[in-house]
């Protein structure tokens, strides 16, 4: 008869006990519906975004950040011991909204991020929120708002210094063109620029704000930055090939993309060392190679043709 009672007992306690942690989790959960739905992107306003992350108050994203953790434990706990709650209908629904609000948090920083001091809060917000959006299974959302947001901004950077999407026909015609010094200036003094601020900075941004992520962190900045720096290769590349083609005589020209090209050769392989950005580096290694042999190649020529010339004059 002991036994029974211990058991009955048991069982009231351990039902009180689940009573009480839906009853806790219930209130949990409408506790960070108000807070979350203070702050649902209308898709139909046309009002100004107002974003919770001001850099002279804080407190309302540290609010709705913990909202959206205690949202998500509560479905943790839903999930796992009562799947056909109506509770967990409202908090996947509260949830959605919350990413919405954290995605268009994530792109308006991201496009507004400047890399000096005065950006470094900035950098922990983004960090906050990709740490937040990753935990509750928002990664893939994450990635695509920082590979749409930044790589645009990489593109518009490039394009400000004079990169072009270099095609053969465009490289030809510069190559006959008498400016041709000119359009390797500007490719000389971009590249320079490319490699030491706009690709260097993004891999900053990269490193700090998914600092806790390895993976996303290398994927991120492989999104942002890889058409971009296979691009910027492509002008030496074409150049050597058409003039080989062309038999133009463009040896300072060619030394000078080389010298260029080989100064910048740590920084390119610390930058894009990982497996998924490696082709960037292979690409710039290959335009050495094709640089160096085409210099050695014109020399050369014009050493033959200087000795010819010469002997013709004597």
């Amino acid at each position: 008869m002991a036994i029974t009672t211990i058991t009955i007992t048991s069982a009231s306690a351990t039902l009180s006990s689940s009573c009480s942690s839906e009853s806790i989790m219930e209130d949990n959960i409408q506790r960070a519906e108000k807070i979350i739905h203070k702050w649902k992107i209308d898709g139909h306003s046309h009002s100004t975004f107002v974003s919770i992350f001001h850099k002279n108050n804080t407190t309302e994203a540290t609010i709705f950040l913990n909202s959206v953790l205690t949202l998500q434990r509560a479905m943790h706990f839903l999930s796992s011991n009562d799947k056909k709650s109506s509770n967990l209908s409202i908090a996947q629904r509260s949830m959605q909204i919350a990413m919405k609000r954290l995605e268009k948090e994530f792109h308006q920083l991201l496009l507004d991020y400047n890399h000096n001091r005065q950006h470094f809060i900035s950098i922990s917000n983004l960090r906050l929120i990709a740490q937040t959006m990753i935990s509750c299974g928002y990664a893939k959302e994450c990635i695509s708002v920082y590979k749409i947001t930044r790589k645009s901004k990489i593109d518009e950077a490039l394009y400000h210094l004079g990169i072009l999407q270099y095609k053969h026909s465009h490289i030809k015609k510069m190559i006959t063109a008498p400016d041709l010094q000119n359009h390797v200036k500007i490719w000389l003094n971009a590249f320079q620029i490319a490699i030491k601020t706009v690709f260097h900075e993004e891999k900053f941004l990269c490193d700090h704000v998914f600092s806790s992520y390895p993976t996303i962190r290398n994927l991120c900045f492989t999104n942002s930055t890889k058409e971009g720096a296979l691009n910027l290769f492509t002008f030496p590349d074409l150049i050597v090939a058409i003039c080989k083609r062309l038999k133009s005589d463009t040896l300072f020209v060619k030394m000078d993309l080389y010298n260029s090209i080989s100064d910048q050769r740590p920084e390119i392989d610390s930058l894009f060392s990982h497996e998924s950005i490696s082709s960037v580096k292979l690409q710039a290694e290959s335009c050495l190679h094709k640089l160096g042999d085409s210099v050695r190649t014109s020399a050369v020529l014009r050493r033959s043709e200087l000795l010819a010339s010469h002997l013709i004059h004597c």
